[in-house]
């Protein structure tokens, strides 16, 4: 049986959804990665694993829109890829709504499967787009207090990967908040207060 998402969540990411589509369709990479990061936020409180491949896939979006002069280069492959991709984004707005949960899944693999293959026309400057998205990810991740070993459980990554990048950063130097406190900062960012 495939696992449901839960009410709050839908709701959450049909919204935010709609925003990606939109600036997809700006070629706003900024927004986008505040896109993500939004959604990162959604996912490390439920443990929603859909929603932190939603935020995977809008993070990877930014990369490859950013990329202007790859871009410029392949102009009718970007294209043909954002129009899919805008596509999915409406397809997973409809499935959301309609709580359609296996259709979510499949549309999800889908969107993975065309940023890997268009990937390809940015190889010489991005190494592999959804693999720096999921560590990326991962790490924004365990900034809002979830353990190592969950989040690279939740991302799909060997927990040594993660660390390494973790190790990278200074943010983790701080001892960590109190789970209370955590989850009312997070509750405020979702509610945008």
């Amino acid at each position: 049986m495939v696992k449901e998402i839960e009410e709050e969540v839908c709701i959450d990411l049909i919204g935010t959804l709609k925003q990606i589509k939109y600036a997809v369709d700006a070629e706003d990479a900024e927004s986008l990665k505040e896109l993500s990061n939004h959604t990162i936020h959604c996912s490390s409180i439920y443990l929603e694993k859909r929603a932190l491949y939603i935020a995977m896939i809008t993070y990877s979006l930014s990369r490859i829109i950013e990329k202007g002069p790859i871009k410029k280069a392949n102009k009718k492959e970007f294209e043909d890829f954002t129009k899919n991709m805008k596509n999915k984004i409406e397809n997973l707005i409809n499935f959301l709504e309609e709580r359609k949960f296996q259709k979510i899944d499949e549309c999800i693999k889908k969107m993975f499967k065309d940023v890997s293959n268009f990937d390809k026309y940015f190889g010489k400057y991005i190494k592999d787009v959804l693999d720096f998205s999921r560590i990326q990810k991962g790490t924004k991740i365990y900034e809002h207090g979830l353990s190592l070993s969950s989040v690279a459980e939740l991302i799909g990554i060997s927990k040594w990967d993660l660390m390494e990048k973790v190790g990278e950063t200074k943010e983790f130097d701080s001892p960590p908040e109190d789970i209370k406190e955590r989850f009312q900062r997070l509750k405020k960012i979702i509610e945008g207060k």
